[in-house]
């Protein structure tokens, strides 16, 4: 599975955003089950990798609000693989659990999604692009997350650093994830302010990636801790 994956330059082509971060795996390469956008940006939504990726994985699904499923099919991908999810929708199979929740991207992107997903006994929460609103991530905590992957490079209608970690607080999430920084010069974003940030509330753990760094968690949920201490 995938969430929001930019794999080319195609923001330069059609923006002249040149991309800073490494691409660390082809379009080709990409043999995921479920391909997941946020909303219809192009670092988001990648025009040029999402064709590659429908052509040679022929088992992947495509998920996205309303505007990404009208671009799906643009794109040749056939109606039975493209999954609309809005606010709200959820799809389930025997393998996982992915449902649509709030994000406020503005006008830039009304109809932006956040995600919550659910697989093998564990929960992860991604924000999508989205500004801070308490109410919409203490909604979130009713799903008990395990991690929060949140957006903080503090542009675009984006949280900054410390409405992020506010945020990751909120949720209750054991860990916590930066992203959405330094992408491209535009982008900005104070990853290093959002962990200390953390570190200083002391009830949510901070986890700052290198680009294409891999790292096994303790596998012991929100959930499993609750009923330990109950």
């Amino acid at each position: 599975m995938v969430l929001d994956p930019y794999l080319t330059e195609c923001g330069e082509r059609i923006r002249g955003f040149k991309r800073l971060s490494p691409m660390l795996i082809a379009p080709e390469e990409l043999a995921v089950d479920y391909y997941v956008t946020s909303h219809l940006h192009f670092d988001h939504f990648d025009y040029d990798a999402i064709p590659i990726v429908a052509q040679c994985t022929k088992r992947t699904l495509f998920f996205g609000p309303a505007s990404c499923q009208e671009k799906f099919i643009e794109l040749g991908i056939q109606a039975h693989r493209c999954h609309r999810l809005d606010r709200g929708e959820c799809y389930q199979d025997e393998k996982i659990l992915i449902r649509a929740v709030m994000a406020d991207h503005g006008t830039m992107a009304p109809d932006a999604i956040g995600l919550l997903v659910a697989f093998a006994g564990h929960r992860l929460y991604f924000s999508g692009d989205t500004a801070f609103h308490s109410e919409l991530f203490q909604e979130i905590r009713i799903f008990e997350p395990d991690i929060a992957v949140l957006s903080v490079n503090g542009a675009f209608g984006n949280m900054n650093a410390e409405e992020g970690a506010a945020a990751a607080e909120l949720t209750g999430a054991r860990y916590a994830v930066p992203c959405h920084f330094w992408t491209f010069m535009e982008h900005g974003g104070l990853p290093g302010q959002f962990c200390e940030q953390l570190l200083l509330k002391g009830t949510c753990q901070p986890l700052c990636f290198r680009q294409g760094e891999i790292r096994t968690m303790q596998c012991h949920t929100n959930r499993e801790r609750k009923k330990e201490t109950a």
